[in-house]
Protein backbone atom coordinates (compact mmCIF):
# COMPACT_ATOMS: atom_id res chain seq x y z
CA UNK A 1 0.00 0.00 0.00
CA UNK A 2 1.41 3.41 -0.97
CA UNK A 3 2.12 6.20 1.50
CA UNK A 4 -0.59 8.85 1.87
CA UNK A 5 0.46 11.72 -0.46
CA UNK A 6 -1.85 14.23 1.19
CA UNK A 7 0.50 14.51 4.16
CA UNK A 8 3.41 15.54 1.93
CA UNK A 9 4.24 18.78 0.17
CA UNK A 10 4.73 17.03 -3.18
CA UNK A 11 0.99 16.88 -3.90
CA UNK A 12 1.09 20.38 -5.43
CA UNK A 13 -0.44 19.23 -8.73
CA UNK A 14 -3.47 17.73 -7.00
CA UNK A 15 -3.74 20.81 -4.78
CA UNK A 16 -3.73 23.06 -7.87
CA UNK A 17 -6.35 20.91 -9.59
CA UNK A 18 -8.58 21.07 -6.51
CA UNK A 19 -8.13 24.85 -6.31
CA UNK A 20 -9.02 25.18 -10.00
CA UNK A 21 -12.21 23.14 -9.48
CA UNK A 22 -13.10 25.23 -6.43
CA UNK A 23 -12.51 28.51 -8.29
CA UNK A 24 -14.75 27.32 -11.12
CA UNK A 25 -17.52 26.13 -8.79
CA UNK A 26 -17.61 29.19 -6.54
CA UNK A 27 -17.25 31.66 -9.38
CA UNK A 28 -20.93 32.55 -8.96
CA UNK A 29 -20.58 33.30 -5.25
CA UNK A 30 -20.73 37.04 -4.65
CA UNK A 31 -17.49 38.52 -3.34
CA UNK A 32 -17.84 39.90 0.17
CA UNK A 33 -21.10 38.05 0.75
CA UNK A 34 -21.69 36.78 4.24
CA UNK A 35 -23.79 34.05 5.80
CA UNK A 36 -26.82 36.29 6.38
CA UNK A 37 -27.16 36.97 2.65
CA UNK A 38 -27.97 33.32 1.88
CA UNK A 39 -31.21 31.43 2.19
CA UNK A 40 -30.85 29.32 5.35
CA UNK A 41 -31.61 26.21 3.30
CA UNK A 42 -28.74 26.84 0.88
CA UNK A 43 -26.08 24.91 2.80
CA UNK A 44 -24.02 24.15 -0.30
CA UNK A 45 -23.49 27.82 -1.13
CA UNK A 46 -22.57 28.60 2.49
CA UNK A 47 -20.14 25.70 2.52
CA UNK A 48 -18.52 26.82 -0.72
CA UNK A 49 -18.19 30.37 0.56
CA UNK A 50 -16.48 29.19 3.74
CA UNK A 51 -14.30 26.86 1.66
CA UNK A 52 -13.26 29.74 -0.55
CA UNK A 53 -12.42 31.78 2.57
CA UNK A 54 -10.45 28.76 3.88
CA UNK A 55 -12.60 28.55 6.99
CA UNK A 56 -12.53 24.77 6.84
CA UNK A 57 -14.47 23.89 10.01
CA UNK A 58 -17.46 26.00 8.92
CA UNK A 59 -17.11 24.76 5.35
CA UNK A 60 -17.25 21.18 6.62
CA UNK A 61 -20.31 21.95 8.76
CA UNK A 62 -22.35 23.41 5.89
CA UNK A 63 -21.11 20.99 3.23
CA UNK A 64 -21.99 18.06 5.51
CA UNK A 65 -25.51 19.47 5.90
CA UNK A 66 -25.86 19.71 2.13
CA UNK A 67 -24.27 16.28 1.63
CA UNK A 68 -26.70 14.69 4.06
CA UNK A 69 -29.49 16.43 2.19
CA UNK A 70 -28.44 14.44 -0.89
CA UNK A 71 -26.34 17.05 -2.75
CA UNK A 72 -23.71 15.11 -4.73
CA UNK A 73 -21.48 18.17 -5.18
CA UNK A 74 -21.37 18.63 -1.40
CA UNK A 75 -20.60 14.92 -1.01
CA UNK A 76 -17.69 15.39 -3.41
CA UNK A 77 -16.35 18.29 -1.39
CA UNK A 78 -16.74 16.34 1.86
CA UNK A 79 -14.52 13.70 0.26
CA UNK A 80 -11.91 16.33 -0.57
CA UNK A 81 -12.01 17.76 2.96
CA UNK A 82 -11.47 14.32 4.48
CA UNK A 83 -8.73 13.59 1.98
CA UNK A 84 -6.79 16.70 3.01
CA UNK A 85 -7.86 16.78 6.66
CA UNK A 86 -9.29 20.29 6.37
CA UNK A 87 -12.01 21.00 8.92
CA UNK A 88 -12.37 17.28 9.60
CA UNK A 89 -9.92 14.56 10.67
CA UNK A 90 -7.79 13.36 7.76
CA UNK A 91 -9.14 10.01 6.59
CA UNK A 92 -8.64 8.43 3.18
CA UNK A 93 -11.32 5.90 4.19
CA UNK A 94 -13.96 8.60 4.77
CA UNK A 95 -12.80 10.44 1.66
CA UNK A 96 -13.40 7.28 -0.37
CA UNK A 97 -16.84 6.84 1.18
CA UNK A 98 -18.02 10.39 0.39
CA UNK A 99 -16.49 10.30 -3.10
CA UNK A 100 -18.12 6.91 -3.77
CA UNK A 101 -21.46 8.33 -2.72
CA UNK A 102 -21.04 11.34 -5.01
CA UNK A 103 -19.97 9.09 -7.90
CA UNK A 104 -22.95 6.76 -7.36
CA UNK A 105 -25.29 9.72 -7.74
CA UNK A 106 -23.78 10.75 -11.07
CA UNK A 107 -21.21 13.35 -10.00
CA UNK A 108 -18.59 12.33 -12.56
CA UNK A 109 -15.86 14.63 -11.21
CA UNK A 110 -15.55 12.24 -8.26
CA UNK A 111 -14.46 9.32 -10.46
CA UNK A 112 -10.85 10.34 -11.22
CA UNK A 113 -10.26 11.53 -7.65
CA UNK A 114 -11.64 8.26 -6.30
CA UNK A 115 -9.41 6.33 -8.71
CA UNK A 116 -6.38 8.31 -7.50
CA UNK A 117 -6.97 7.66 -3.81
CA UNK A 118 -7.92 4.01 -4.26
CA UNK A 119 -4.26 3.00 -4.29
CA UNK A 120 -3.87 4.29 -0.70
CA UNK A 121 -6.39 1.79 0.69
CA UNK A 122 -6.32 -1.96 0.72
CA UNK A 123 -8.98 -3.61 -1.41
CA UNK A 124 -10.80 -4.69 1.73
CA UNK A 125 -10.74 -1.18 3.22
CA UNK A 126 -11.91 0.34 -0.08
CA UNK A 127 -14.86 -2.10 -0.18
CA UNK A 128 -15.67 -1.17 3.41
CA UNK A 129 -15.71 2.50 2.39
CA UNK A 130 -18.14 1.65 -0.42
CA UNK A 131 -20.35 -0.17 2.10
CA UNK A 132 -20.23 2.89 4.36
CA UNK A 133 -21.25 5.00 1.34
CA UNK A 134 -24.22 2.69 0.78
CA UNK A 135 -25.20 3.12 4.43
CA UNK A 136 -25.00 6.90 4.06
CA UNK A 137 -27.15 6.66 0.94
CA UNK A 138 -29.81 4.70 2.82
CA UNK A 139 -29.76 7.16 5.74
CA UNK A 140 -30.10 10.14 3.39
CA UNK A 141 -33.07 8.62 1.59
CA UNK A 142 -34.77 7.50 4.80
CA UNK A 143 -34.44 11.05 6.10
CA UNK A 144 -36.03 12.39 2.91
CA UNK A 145 -38.82 9.84 3.15
CA UNK A 146 -39.67 10.79 6.73
CA UNK A 147 -39.54 14.48 5.87
CA UNK A 148 -42.05 13.86 3.08
CA UNK A 149 -44.32 11.84 5.38
CA UNK A 150 -44.38 14.70 7.91
CA UNK A 151 -45.69 17.11 5.27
Amino acid sequence: MAQNPFQQNDSVDLEQQLNNVLTFVVGGVVEGANETQFNPDDALQKGLLYLKDQDFPLAAKWLRNAALDGDSKAQFYMGLLFMKGQGVPQSVYHAAAWLSLAKSQGFSTATPVLDDIRKYLTTRRFKEAECYAATLYEQIHQLHYFQQVKK
